[in-house]
C-alpha cells in the first residue's frame, strides 16, 4: 500500500475556513524513523469557498537494520532529506451541509522514497451538526495518478469519517478544548501497469485495502479577536484490517484561526 500512505495528513471533514498551521512530526514507518516540519494554511473569503496548501519538509530519517546468519549486522543508514509531499486544493460548499474538495498532490523532492507520482483527487463530503459542540463528517474520495516514465499507478477509492467534539467551549471567544477523531479506509480499485512491458505482463499485482486513523487533542485561546490552538496528535499511518502491520506518527502543532 505504498501510494496510500506517507506524509499525507489525515484531517477531519471540515468546511472552508481560514487558518495558518505550523508543526513538527515524528514518524515510524517501514523501520525508518523520521522527523518533519509541517506548514499548512487555508484561506476562505466566504463560507462557501476556500483554497489551501499543505507542505512538509523532512529534516532527517534514520534506519537501523540488523541481520543474522553471517549476513549484515547493525547497518546504520542516516538520511538528511528535503521537501516531502505537498498538497494544493480548493473546497466548494454551496450548501451548509455538503460540498466537494478538489486536490492535487505534488511528488516529493529528496524528502521521501515513495509516492513519486502526481495525484489528482476529488472528494464529496457532508457535515452534520449533531449538537452544539459536536460535528460529524463523512467523505468519499477518488484518486487518479498521472503516468510517468511509462508507469501508470492504479486508481484508488476511499471513505472517511470524522468526529469533532468541543469541551468547555466558549463560542464567543472560540476558546476551550477540541478533540478530533478521523478514520480512513482506502483501497486500490485497479492494478498499476508497467507500460514498458508487453501487454500480458503489465499488471503489477498491487491491489490492497488498508485503514488509517488519527486523534487530535487541542486547546484554543482567544488572541486578538482570533484564536490560537496548541495541539498534540497521534496517527496510525498504516494498518491492515486483519493484520498487525502498522506505522505510527506523533506530532505537535500550533494553529491560528482567523475568525
Amino acid at each position: 500500500m505504498v501510494s496510500a500512505v506517507a506524509r499525507e495528513s489525515i484531517l477531519p471533514v471540515r468546511g472552508p475556513e481560514s487558518y495558518a498551521l505550523f508543526g513538527g512530526v515524528a514518524e515510524l514507518r517501514d523501520d525508518v524513523y523520521s522527523a518533519d516540519l509541517n506548514v499548512a494554511g487555508e484561506f476562505a473569503p466566504c463560507h462557501c469557498f476556500s483554497i489551501y496548501g499543505d507542505f512538509s519538509y523532512r529534516l532527517l530519517s534514520y534506519e537501523y537494520d540488523v541481520m543474522f546468519h553471517d549476513q549484515r549486522h547493525e547497518a546504520l543508514n542516516l538520511h538528511v532529506n528535503g521537501l516531502n509531499e505537498s498538497y494544493l486544493g480548493i473546497k466548494l460548499m454551496p450548501f451548509s451541509f455538503a460540498g466537494v474538495d478538489f486536490n492535487w498532490r505534488l511528488p516529493p523532492r529528496e524528502g521521501s522514497r515513495v509516492n513519486r507520482f502526481y495525484r489528482i483527487g476529488v472528494s464529496p463530503f457532508g457535515l452534520y451538526e449533531f449538537s452544539r459542540n459536536m460535528v460529524l463528517g463523512a467523505a468519499v474520495e477518488y484518486f487518479s495518478f498521472l503516468e510517468e516514465r511509462n508507469f501508470q499507478p492504479g486508481d484508488e477509492l476511499g471513505v472517511k469519517g470524522s468526529i469533532s467534539w468541543k469541551l468547555l467551549w466558549d463560542r464567543d471567544d472560540y476558546s476551550g478544548w477540541k478533540f478530533d477523531y478521523v478514520f480512513l479506509y482506502r483501497w486500490r480499485i485497479q492494478e498499476s501497469e508497467n507500460l514498458n512491458m508487453q501487454k500480458p505482463y503489465r499488471k503489477m499485482d498491487d491491489l490492497y485495502r488498508g485503514f488509517r486513523m488519527r486523534v487530535d487533542a487541542a486547546h484554543y485561546f482567544s488572541v486578538l479577536k482570533n484564536s490560537l490552538g496548541m495541539a498534540l496528535f497521534y496517527e496510525m499511518n498504516r494498518g491492515n484490517l486483519f493484520g498487525m502491520e502498522t506505522g505510527h506518527t506523533l506530532g505537535l502543532y500550533a494553529k491560528f484561526m482567523f475568525l
